[in-house]
């Protein structure tokens, strides 16, 4: 069974166990009228830093607080800090903490989107001190960031990037222990299989004993 911790597309290959993505809306409306996708699959849920609403985020919190409590819900996210998009700062800043404190209290692991806000990520969870495993979703970073995120306990999840041998996620994936990684499709329709077997065979392990390692992380990371 191949994981894939984090797609927006509810379309899956065989032998593939993925956990779909849903974002919590930034409307009243929306937020009233919020269902959670009715699917075989497990779920994560967050508030992404692009759509928290200054006037809505209240009600962004209490109906995430809501239906975070369905079995389905595996993980909390995609939360986090964005500096090129979103909302102001200090707010991303507050409804990440808020998002990291719910997942304490639930015991429940975060995915993070973090663009350009690393130092801030770390700084958060040198305060904050949770738990809870983080893991920050769809990177494709440079070396420096990878060893400083993994050296304080990240999980790093990877995508499609990995595909291109001139990508900081390629390069990154030769120094990532087997420990600490995921795959992922995110919002690509490329088949996962492709990206496990350019893993396998830049880490020089068979896919099946990738497989079984990136399950065996997430068992981990869930209990």
């Amino acid at each position: 069974m191949l994981l894939n911790l984090h797609t927006h597309l509810l379309k899956k290959q065989d032998e593939e166990q993925i956990i779909f993505n849903e974002i919590i809306p930034d409307t009243e409306e929306a937020l009233e009228n919020l269902e959670l996708t009715p699917s075989p699959q497990w779920l994560s849920v967050g508030i992404h830093p692009w759509y928290i609403s200054p006037t809505q985020a209240s009600l962004q919190l209490k109906k995430l607080g809501e239906v975070v409590q369905n079995e389905q819900v595996k993980l909390i996210g995609e939360c986090g800090l964005d500096r090129m998009k979103g909302a102001a700062m200090p707010l991303q800043e507050e409804i990440f903490i808020k998002q990291i404190r719910l997942a304490e209290d639930l015991r429940k692991p975060l995915v993070i989107h973090c663009v350009r806000c690393f130092n801030e990520l770390l700084s958060i969870k040198k305060i904050v001190r949770p738990k809870v495993p983080m893991v920050v979703h769809g990177f494709n970073n440079n070396i420096i960031i990878a060893r400083q995120l993994l050296e304080k306990g990240f999980y790093l999840s990877l995508g499609a990037a990995i595909l291109r041998t001139d990508s900081n996620a390629y390069k990154v994936l030769q120094e990532i222990p087997l420990e600490q990684l995921f795959f992922e499709t995110d919002d690509s329709d490329i088949p996962l299989i492709n990206i496990y077997e350019q893993a396998s065979a830049t880490k020089n392990i068979a896919i099946e004993k990738l497989a079984e390692q990136i399950q065996h992380n997430y068992l981990n990371m869930v209990v």
